[in-house]
């Protein structure tokens, strides 16, 4: 990949309005931060040959290199020490001794460079000697080649994504590993980071954990942009002499322009569901022929959740969380720091309040659970939510971060999962409801329909009709020229007071989860896809 720059300012919001559009002195003024800042944060920027060729080039308004040129820029005091050009082979020398160590820019060097550097600075008995002596023992990333020669690397698959994050993706991440251990696929698993923002307390992959995946398979469970983050930052070591397969979830109608910037770091793509591969075909170009496989997540509930409910557990699990003990309670569950705008919690609330005038149904018969997971930063679309919730007793806010197990038994001690989404790429929380028994009412739009319009689920599941909407701007991220679903409250209303009308139904489980969702069936579809893989590997290794 050689596009490491314009990736980096489509990860860096800060960045781009900084140094777009580049043009100019904005040109000048980016390169200069990826010198002196950008080297350090992200690896891959030192094996991108068209940027090293871009440093050691001449700055002709100072006469100097341009590594030597972005230090003087930066620096008030050395410009007023050695002002350009009148004291050019003053500065160049301080360069040498002091800057090239201060700043950190030793890697950028040119092999004549670095001895230069070396024999200048001992010269001087520069303090930074000893740093440069260490340096120049390394290998030379301008050198290090584009494949692993140690050998070919043995089966299986390294997984990368977030292992301990808290929220779906990460998720994602787990599931997958379920389905090579049923299999007996070898994996690893490679953590990467999510942000400050989300939880990291599932610890359950713990001990799969490696710095450094030995498969030749590379799974990347996060999405495209993210898979481009892991390159900006690792740089190419754990890409290079592996196939590498974009795992890659996206819940809007077209692919974001931004995220084709990552096409060419994998080999293949491969998507949770029909909808995310539409999308992506939405980017299909001649830079992007690579082959993109449906190959469905697994969804697993624990053994103890699997057995069917009991009034007792239920009252239990109710009393806990000071829920009705006999009500008909619609639950629906979201992460705030997602989008409450694709979630669509309101149009929830309005349909529940329909179905359920205050005066003909008390808060001991229906009710509303909404459980979030609360934002970071406060969110006024959800403090208005809040308070329309808190004129209605029938409605209940659980606010929090829950382990998986709670979160998932707190789902059953309910009767129904409503999801009136406007997007989902996948739909894990309601495959999820689907596993424990509950029923369903969900948006008849996007990933979930795979599962949701299958046969098995006919009775199980209330799909609500929808028109397509434009997505407003600031709804979303990459909203522009974005279409998403307007699910009709009526229509879910409706769902809602049939299903409470009607004797309780009750929806009978296959032991060991519904096959849809199931870890060694979906595990075999990876592993005929894997072994092909290998072959091909195996196939050009000997070639080479």
């Amino acid at each position: 990949m050689r596009q490491v720059k314009e990736l980096i300012l489509a990860l860096r919001d800060d960045l781009a309005s900084r140094f777009l559009p580049q043009t100019g002195r904005r040109r000048s003024l980016y390169r200069d931060w990826l010198i002196l800042s950008g080297i350090k944060e992200y690896r891959a920027l030192l094996s991108d040959s068209k940027f090293r060729h871009e440093t050691n080039d001449h700055d002709h308004d100072l006469e100097i290199g341009k590594l030597a040129a972005a230090v003087w820029r930066t620096r008030p005091d050395v410009q007023a020490e050695y002002p350009l050009p009148q004291f050019k082979v003053a500065y160049l020398q301080w360069f040498l001794v002091h800057g090239v160590g201060e700043h950190g820019i030793w890697p950028l060097l040119t092999q004549d460079e670095q001895a230069t550097t070396l024999k200048v600075a001992a010269l001087a008995k520069s303090p930074w000697l000893r740093t440069y002596r260490r340096l120049s023992q390394l290998p030379d990333v301008q050198r290090a080649k584009e494949a692993v020669v140690h050998g070919l690397a043995p089966f299986g698959v390294n997984l990368i994504g977030y292992a301990y994050g808290q929220l779906g993706i990460g998720e994602d991440l787990r599931m997958t590993s379920l389905a090579l251990k049923a299999t007996r696929i070898p994996f690893v698993i490679v953590n990467f980071e999510p942000g400050a923002d989300v939880p990291q307390g599932d610890r359950t992959l713990a001990p799969h954990v490696v710095d450094t995946g030995p498969y030749a398979i590379n799974l990347f469970c996060m999405t495209a942009l993210e898979t481009g983050r892991f390159y900006a930052e690792r740089g190419l070591d754990q890409f290079q002499g592996r196939h590498n397969i974009g795992y890659w979830p996206w819940e809007l109608s077209k692919w974001p322009a931004d995220w084709t910037l990552v096409f060419d770091l994998v080999d293949e793509v491969w998507v949770s569901t029909a909808h995310i591969k539409k999308s992506l075909l939405t980017a299909r170009s001649p830079r992007f022929a690579k082959p993109i496989r449906v190959m469905p997540l697994v969804v697993q509930v624990p053994s103890s959740l699997q057995k069917a409910r009991s009034a007792e557990n239920t009252r239990s699990e109710r009393k806990g969380y000071r829920l009705p003990l006999l009500a008909k309670l619609f639950f629906f569950s979201f992460d705030l720091n997602s989008s409450i705008h694709r979630k669509n919690p309101a149009a929830v609330v309005k349909a529940f309040q329909r179905a359920f005038p205050a005066e003909d149904y008390s808060p001991g018969k229906v009710g509303l659970v909404v459980k979030v997971q609360a934002p970071k930063r406060p969110n006024r679309a959800w403090e208005e939510l809040k308070k329309l919730a808190n004129t209605d007793r029938r409605i209940h806010i659980i606010e929090g971060t829950l382990p998986r197990n709670q979160l998932l038994a707190l789902y059953k001690s309910c009767d129904c999962f409503v999801s009136l989404h406007r997007a989902e790429g996948f739909g894990r929380n309601l495959a999820e409801a689907l596993q424990l028994g509950l029923h369903v009412i969900a948006t008849d739009y996007s990933g979930n329909t795979d599962f949701c319009r299958r046969p098995e689920f006919k009775d199980q599941v209330s799909l609500i009709p929808h028109r397509l909407i434009k997505v407003r701007k600031g709804q979303y991220p990459y909203a522009e020229g974005q279409v998403w679903a307007n699910p009709s409250v009526a229509a879910a209303a409706k769902a809602m007071r049939d299903f409470v009308e009607r004797p309780n139904p009750s929806y009978k489980v296959p032991r060991g989860g519904w096959p849809a969702f199931k870890a060694s069936i979906l595990g075999e579809q990876y592993r005929a896809r894997l072994e092909e893989i290998y072959q091909i590997h195996k196939a050009r290794n000997k070639a080479v």
